[in-house]
């Protein structure tokens, strides 16, 4: 929403705190804040035995940012005749794991595949990609009209939260650059298109509303900040819904 990030409050709940494993993961998310410009400025470690197993993690945490109200990007200047831009997901990132669990245990020779030169566990489980950096030098330029962070629900129910109630987000799945990791998990599943669709980006983590005439610039931007962008859309009259045309493009 056009917002800096400040500061990042964390909390490790344990069945039992084995040092070196609690100060692992203090100092992971630190230096993820660093990099994301912005500071851990504490949490909490609850230590519940009984409650939860030993050698079990929950770990969660909360980021406190800022921005100007004039200057909050929530989708309300989207209008007819914006592009929709696709920017690059890194894997799964943290949505579609519960599925991704059931086709290990009905498929577990999924285990056995490589995938992009991996093996399959480690492009599961792939880190989340952070967008902030790359996108952070556009949030003042009024031509940047929407953000759209894919997660559960997939492009459909996440775009749709940021669209005013006069339009809708025309989306050509044939365009969509899929990452090997879904073909796989599609394989494997047996899944439809509908629900890949439905549960996984499909390897666009985030979708961008720009002005038609910005999207080039807006492309260019974020290739030089080294995530992948390219058109997917347009908005047209409607009733803020998003809508498909197309085919997925398998590999």
């Amino acid at each position: 929403m056009g917002a800096r990030p400040l500061s990042i409050q964390d909390c490790i709940i344990c069945g039992k705190v084995e040092k070196p494993v609690v100060v692992r993961m203090v100092n992971a998310f630190a230096q993820a804040a660093k990099d994301n410009e912005c500071t851990l400025t504490g949490g909490e470690t609850s230590w519940q035995p009984g409650t939860i197993a030993e050698g079990v993690y929950v770990l969660t945490a909360s980021i406190v940012g800022v921005v100007e109200r004039e200057r909050i990007i929530d989708g309300a200047r989207i209008r007819t005749g914006d592009t929709v831009l696709a920017l690059a997901s890194s894997g799964v990132h943290t949505n579609g794991y519960s599925l991704v669990r059931k086709i290990m245990e009905t498929s577990p020779e999924i285990l056995k595949e490589e995938v992009g030169g991996k093996p399959f566990i480690e492009a599961i489980l792939t880190p989340h990609r952070a967008y902030y950096k790359a996108v952070k030098d556009l949030f003042d330029n009024p031509d940047l009209t929407g953000l759209a962070h894919i997660t559960g629900g997939g492009i459909k129910e996440n775009l749709n939260r940021i669209l005013p109630s006069n339009v809708d987000a025309r989306i050509d799945i044939s365009r969509i650059r899929i990452l090997p990791i879904f073909n796989t998990l599609k394989k494997f599943g047996r899944l439809e298109d509908a629900d890949m669709l439905r549960t996984f980006n499909m390897g666009a983590g985030m979708m961008a509303v720009v002005r038609k005439e910005f999207a080039p610039q807006a492309i260019a931007h974020l290739d030089a900040q080294g995530v992948e962008a390219y058109e997917v859309g347009v908005i047209t009259d409607g009733s803020g819904e998003v809508s498909f045309e197309g085919q997925l493009a398998w590999a």
